[in-house]
């Protein structure tokens, strides 16, 4: 993830990025869908020049925010692209704001002659569960991380 370093100007969300947040907004765990309402007034900016859909999120002053419970990371979700490609999805937030959008290779296996991939289609979608290391109460796994086939 990027500093606030501008790759590209603020812009409105694309079709398939408001439908993929709304699709995370809608199938996370109850504190993400607190910042529901931000949904409508973000804007975004490419944040990464690997190839990856990386997103900044520009939410503006004056929006509801949502909870900040200390925790960086309010989503965490794996999909594959229209390839095939299995990602990762995590949405960041900072003192109720959300910030940035970020898709990443699961495996490096990106088809084709490009290192560029799109966004995971969302029938492919899935919420990853985290549960405490029994005897390491500061780490936690994966219980259903998808694995590419």
């Amino acid at each position: 993830m990027n500093s606030k370093n501008d790759i590209e100007p603020l812009r409105s969300l694309s079709k398939e990025e408001y439908e993929l947040l709304r699709w995370m907004f809608e199938h996370g765990l109850e504190d993400l869908r607190t910042f529901r309402p931000q949904l409508e007034s973000i804007r975004a900016a490419r944040s990464c020049k690997c190839g990856c859909p990386s997103i900044r999120l520009d939410v503006p002053v004056g929006a509801p925010q949502g909870k900040d419970a200390g925790e960086t990371i309010v989503g965490d979700f794996a999909g594959k692209t229209q390839r095939g490609e299995l990602v990762g999805v995590l949405l960041f937030q900072k003192a109720g704001r959300l910030i940035e959008l970020e898709v990443y290779s699961v495996d490096g296996q990106i088809k084709g002659d490009s290192s560029e991939f799109g966004l995971p289609l969302i029938e492919s979608m899935t919420l990853i569960v985290w549960e405490p290391i029994p005897g390491r109460p500061e780490a936690k796994k994966s219980t259903n991380f998808p694995k590419n086939e």
